[in-house]
């Protein structure tokens, strides 16, 4: 695992241009604008909220329409585009974490009846659902109880099993940075209020080898989640969890399941380059 404690590490909100990237990165934080709230920006957002000037915004914005990641729908509006479709079926045939996961994930599923895994990973300061194996629900307390958890699914940094398995096993500057930058968000979530106590917080997970949260996002609900690290286990590259219903969750299986889950990240690390 690597060591140190420089902060120097990128922030939240710190752009591609911040980090000398130019007119590639402002052209590329475009695609940042774009969410399930804004699914379509107009060249006048961009320069009321990247505050560029029209010839500047129309340039960037056609050098993205060039490259087929963003298209125009009508009325001066913009969506994203068919290239961002082609790169997603490409990631899914070749991604390695991916390919490793589809051969791993069913089969713990499968372990387990009434849940679901999650392999997960960090993407600049966000955790993403990359897979799901299971049903689309979890039966508690007589009712079904839907698991809204796809892919692409952004889930919160600071919060949830799978989460904490990541966050706890970044390098100690990447963590010290997030912290500088996040904490009000760090101390609403519960993992301290000052830097020490979220240092020992996250060096005790790391200690367990693993997180277990219950009843976090639904008081029904369980989770346990283990780190997923590189073959030659420098760096944390995801998280495998499991999601079940509360009253499955007990001492025995807890200790049973977290070996079963180490397991199953040591077979996915295996596969992966």
């Amino acid at each position: 695992m690597a060591t140190g404690d420089d902060p120097a590490e990128l922030k939240r909100g710190t752009t591609l241009a911040e980090r000398g990237a130019g007119s590639i990165g402002r052209i590329l934080e475009i695609l940042d604008l774009f969410t399930e709230e804004h699914p379509v920006v107009r060249v006048e957002d961009l320069m009321a909220r990247r505050d560029y000037t029209r010839s500047t915004a129309y340039r960037y914005v056609k050098a993205l329409s060039d490259a087929g990641l963003v298209a125009p729908v009508g009325n001066g509006f913009y969506a994203l585009g068919p290239r961002i479709v082609e790169l997603e079926r490409l990631m899914h045939m070749t991604d390695p974490l991916l390919q490793a996961a589809e051969a791993v994930l069913p089969d713990l599923a499968e372990a387990v009846p009434n849940s679901i895994v999650l392999l997960c990973s960090l993407y600049r300061d966000k955790v993403l659902c990359v897979l799901k194996a299971g049903p689309g629900s979890i039966h508690a307390e007589g009712r079904d109880i839907q698991i809204l958890r796809a892919r692409g699914l952004p889930l919160p940094l600071f919060r949830g099993a799978a989460s904490l398995a990541i966050l706890a096993f970044l390098p100690p500057h990447r963590i010290r940075s997030l912290y500088l930058d996040r904490q009000a968000d760090i101390a609403e979530a519960g993992l301290g209020a000052t830097w020490p106590e979220v240092r020992s917080r996250l060096a005790a997970i790391r200690r367990d080898g693993h997180m277990t949260t219950v009843g976090q996002f639904n008081p029904d609900l369980a989770a346990v989640a283990v780190p997923v690290l590189s073959r030659d286990r420098s760096e944390v590259v995801a998280s495998l969890t499991r999601i079940l219903a509360r009253h499955d969750f007990g001492p025995d299986f807890h200790h049973g399941e977290v070996q079963a889950l180490k397991e199953g990240a040591a077979r996915l690390a295996a596969r992966m380059p």
